[in-house]
């Protein structure tokens, strides 16, 4: 699989990759639908779909980047102590640990369902308005939330703005991913993978962004005892021109989604909810944008995987599906309609009300949790014990040693910036000469990044050639991390610092990179989505455990911090050896590991 992008939350395209996996070997020849999709191929249409998706991909990291930007500037704000201020990025990892789960639920359990047969009865957003009216406006909530950040007067306030931001930014990721996967030919889904491109551009944006808001309008850290004196309600609103400026972008954003394109309904959605005919009149109009003439007849958009003859069953979804009624083992029963269930007598729809509620419960909460249970318990016995737990174990520790740098890397640079001395010149003048070379390194740091995804790509493809497994190769790029952390806590001065955090982000860049990548192809199709969805969820976890760490270091030492993250990623080496040496390859997981 082609290398995919780094994620501060720890992932949401990775469930998107996974899928990508699971459909080619679940589907093989495919359906009718997926061979129409394959002869109108890819066009304009298509790419101007992916460049769209990719917006959302920007907005994601640029957010993330923004928040980490404007951490020492909040704390000057509200007077917050440094123990205290990872919560701002904690709460925020947190929206988008909510974001994510709920709108991978929107987007990739239809994809399972309509594609490789996953059978789950949640009614969820997209399915019953569709995906491109999902596709166009999620942007619209990240603006929306953006702009709530900016007029909040109390720290726990902008932390629940941002815990609202994030569910918000936490979600477009897969939304996105999931319209273009129902889109593109088979063939060509693993472009979804360069849309990680767009993901460090995104960052590129907010730090560029803050360079031009942020000097002139901030105060100096509570670190300068000596910086000149400081309104902080009139002249540290820096911050909040950079979240209003970020929010107009994301509005744009959303706006050419709606507006530089006539996007047509998915029409995988469309089949499955008995709107064939319009799926074959949209499958037509894509042909056409492309230049080609390709006329679509009800039985070219046929998307019964059963004739199709693979092993997954077609999905059942309709608005009605509210009114399921149980019946059996499995849940499973007729669809009562409305008119239907206006006959039954009143003295029994209390009890009905009852049951129904009863069966909700369990098809949206107890369902779940015991297929996950079955899962989870397969994946911890036999063959794929140690390698589940140590690629979960990599996941985790990984994200947390990334994260916690990543999120205190402004602050740092602040700390190590040459203080202003007083009376020198205005204080404008004094603040935004003491502010711009931080920020300008962080520009650089963010650039630095820009060719991981290339480089981690050209790292996999080169393994076999030099007789390494993957496990090796990410071995030693997380150990090149390790040591470009080492040394930015060791150099002084200003070329040594930005030759030290070009390191630290080339190469983190590059280990997410190989680990998006590798993770799927460790396992085989019947676990791959559990092992890489929870693994992806672990990672969530030290996404908001890293900035809570992180205050209570940098309160100690600021250095502390970036030794951590050394500590972690080392960690994480040895992991990776682990995976090499002690972990036997199944045999039907082709690759080395």
């Amino acid at each position: 699989m082609a290398a995919a992008v780094q994620q501060e939350d720890g992932s949401d395209d990775l469930e998107i990759y996974t899928e990508i996996d699971q459909i080619s070997s679940a589907m093989g020849e495919g359906t009718p639908l997926d061979r129409t999709i394959d002869k109108i191929g890819m066009g304009g249409y298509q790419y101007t779909l992916l460049a769209l998706c990719g917006l959302g991909w920007a907005a994601d990291n640029m957010w993330l980047q923004a928040v980490a930007i404007a951490l020492p500037r909040v704390q000057v704000s509200f007077s917050v102590p440094s123990t205290s201020i990872g919560y701002l990025s904690a709460t925020t990892f947190l929206g988008m640990m909510v974001g994510a789960t709920s709108k991978v639920t929107m987007g990739n359990m239809w994809v399972g369902n309509a594609l490789y047969g996953y059978n789950s009865d949640i009614p969820t957003v997209s399915d019953i308005l569709g995906r491109v009216l999902v596709f166009k406006f999620t942007l619209s909530f990240t603006a929306f939330f953006g702009f709530l950040a900016v007029y909040v007067d109390t720290f726990p306030a902008l932390c629940f703005a941002n815990f609202l931001l994030g569910t918000a930014v936490g979600g477009s990721m897969p939304t996105d991913g999931t319209f273009a996967l129902e889109t593109l030919p088979k063939r060509k889904r693993h472009l979804l993978t360069s849309l990680s491109i767009f993901f460090s551009l995104g960052s590129v944006i907010a730090a560029v962004s803050a360079l031009f808001v942020i000097p002139g309008n901030s105060c100096q850290n509570t670190h300068v005892p000596s910086g000149p004196p400081c309104d902080i309600h009139k002249d540290n609103n820096g911050w909040k021109y950079l979240f209003f400026l970020l929010s107009v972008i994301t509005v744009v954003m959303c706006l050419a989604r709606i507006f530089f394109m006539n996007l047509h309904e998915s029409p995988r959605f469309l089949v499955h909810n008995g709107r064939k005919d319009e799926a074959a009149s949209v499958l037509s109009k894509i042909a056409k944008f492309n230049g080609n003439e390709f006329h679509v007849i009800l039985a070219d958009v046929d998307d019964d995987h059963e004739e199709a003859g693979a092993d997954v069953a077609p999905i059942r979804r309709s608005t009605s599906q509210y009114e399921r009624v149980a019946d059996g083992e499995e849940g499973r029963g007729p669809l009562r309609s409305p008119s239907r269930s206006r006959t039954v007598p009143q003295s029994n729809s209390a009890s009905l009300r009852s049951t129904s509620l009863l069966m909700l419960i369990r098809r949206w909460i107890g369902v779940p949790i015991k297929a996950w249970y079955m899962r989870i318990s397969g994946l911890l016995s036999g063959e794929w014990r140690n390698r589940t737990l140590l690629i979960w174990g990599i996941w985790m520790n990984m994200a947390l040693a990334y994260t916690i740098f990543n999120v205190f890397l402004p602050t740092l640079l602040e700390y190590r910036s040459k203080p202003v001395p007083e009376n020198h010149g205005s204080r404008r003048a004094e603040v935004q000469s003491s502010l711009t070379s931080p920020l300008w390194e962080i520009v650089i740091f963010t650039l630095g990044g820009c060719p991981g995804s290339l480089l981690g790509a050209y790292l996999v493809d080169g393994a076999p050639r030099w007789n390494l497994s993957k496990s090796i190769v990410l071995a030693l790029v997380t150990l090149v991390t390790s040591a470009s952390c080492l040394a930015f806590v060791l150099v002084s001065g200003y070329f040594p610092v930005i030759l030290t955090t070009v390191a630290m982000s080339l190469s983190s860049t590059t280990m997410w990179s190989i680990l998006y990548g590798m993770t799927p192809e460790l396992f085989v199709t019947e676990v791959r989505g559990t092992a890489s969805g929870t693994a992806s969820a672990l990672s969530r976890v030290g996404g908001i455990i890293a900035p809570i760490l992180g205050g209570f270091l940098v309160d100690i030492n600021p250095s502390l911090v970036i030794l951590a993250s050394v500590f972690g990623f080392c960690i994480c080496a040895a992991l990776l050896f682990l995976l090499h040496w002690s972990v036997t390859t199944p045999s039907r997981v082709e690759n080395e590991y």
